[in-house]
């Protein structure tokens, strides 16, 4: 992409290029963690298996705030069933946090919801960055443990 079309683009614009690689980077995480495979993974709600790519980066905190909308521990796999129609399935995924994280850490999610943050260009560009490298790594540590285990 040529550097005059990305000075063109909105912040909203810029936003949505991120989005895409950190939910890229949310669903293979937790198929890893779920599953073990990076093409497969659970539903951190409804538990069921789906392939990666019919999962989605659903947000505990409604909303998808700036101050959470990038969050790891606020973002997780879920089927397009509990995120879009169950509208996160919050009953599930509460109880799901609790053991995961525990009740302060809801809460600091929760709480930081509201806060006020500036999301700047170069901010999203070396999160992107940050996002593919991280991405890289899952699939490089995935490919080295089944080496592993031939």
């Amino acid at each position: 992409m040529s550097k005059k079309k990305q000075k063109e683009w909105t912040i909203t614009k810029w936003k949505d290029w991120l989005w895409t690689k950190f939910s890229q980077y949310i669903r293979l995480r937790d198929c890893l963690k779920t599953t073990g495979s990076p093409d497969y993974g659970l539903c951190v709600t409804c538990r069921r298996k789906y392939p990666r790519g019919k999962l989605q980066a659903g947000h505990f905190v409604p909303g998808r705030t700036d101050a959470i909308l990038f969050d790891e521990d606020c973002t997780h796999a879920q089927c397009y069933r509990c995120n879009c129609k169950l509208q996160g399935d919050w009953p599930r995924y509460y109880r799901w946090m609790q053991k995961e994280y525990g009740q302060e850490k809801i809460e600091q999610l929760i709480d930081r919801r509201d806060e006020e943050v500036e999301m700047t260009i170069e901010w999203i560009q070396e999160a992107y960055e940050y996002y593919t490298k991280r991405i890289e790594e899952l699939y490089g540590s995935k490919i080295l443990s089944n080496e592993r285990k031939t």
